[in-house]
């Protein structure tokens, strides 16, 4: 497979120093269907992230499948965040990104402990969870399901497009747990957007995410 053939081993001249902070690296991975881009695939400890002490966001818990993000938003607030990893906010945020291949299995440990009270869980704080690598890695079903068995309530806020695959999945679990959707559209020009935000679908996608979204029976932000 072509996936497999493009492997990156750490110890490669190909590979970037700050590999070395990336825990439980599995292995690094290019492929001709995202010219440009590296995914980093490790395997996550646990998959919620706890917001922090003071926070004004009506949240307590969120989830990001992803570190970095290919939609190369030129004014997202979470680049610096790849600068823990020796990556930089610039370009390696938009291209190498790291996959927590093993999220919906990691959530599932976190869900099952006695601790856990159902609170809220957001998706697409940090970064897009429905952003291309989505298409390949498919984490967002585990996770979904994951949260509706456990009668977990949680919301999604995406630019993707990719949203739409995962909406009867979505409606099933809408059944038994509250669901939140919002779609981000920032900017209605598309050259602006292009130059904006280069990696993301055009609005009319999106507006079209929305519509098909609304017609499965979700109020969408």
């Amino acid at each position: 497979m072509r996936w497999e053939g493009q492997k990156l081993e750490s110890d490669s001249g190909d590979a970037l120093p700050g590999l070395a902070k990336i825990s439980n690296l599995i292995r690094s991975v290019q492929t001709p269907e995202f010219a440009g881009v590296t995914f980093h695939e490790v395997a996550a400890k646990s998959a919620l992230n706890r917001v922090g002490p003071g926070s004004a966001v009506p949240f307590a818990w969120t989830i990001n499948p992803y570190r970095g993000c290919s939609h190369a938003c030129v004014y997202c607030f979470a680049r610096p965040s790849h600068q823990y990893l020796d990556l930089d906010a610039g370009k390696d945020f938009d291209s190498q990104v790291i996959v927590k291949v093993n999220v919906a299995e990691a959530l599932r440990r976190d869900l099952a402990r006695p601790t856990w009270d159902r609170e809220h869980v957001a998706l697409g704080t940090n970064t897009d969870p429905y952003q291309r690598a989505e298409g390949k890695y498919r984490l967002m079903p585990g996770i979904i399901s994951a949260l509706a068995e456990s009668r977990t309530p949680f919301s999604i806020l995406t630019k993707g497009t990719l949203m739409r695959r995962d909406l009867p999945l979505l409606t099933e679990a809408a059944q038994s747990v509250d669901i939140q959707l919002a779609m981000s559209i920032a900017i209605f020009d598309d050259d602006l957007q292009s130059t904006m935000e280069p990696g993301t679908p055009t609005t009319a996608a999106r507006l079209a995410t929305v519509s098909a979204a609304v017609d499965a029976g979700f109020d969408v932000a």
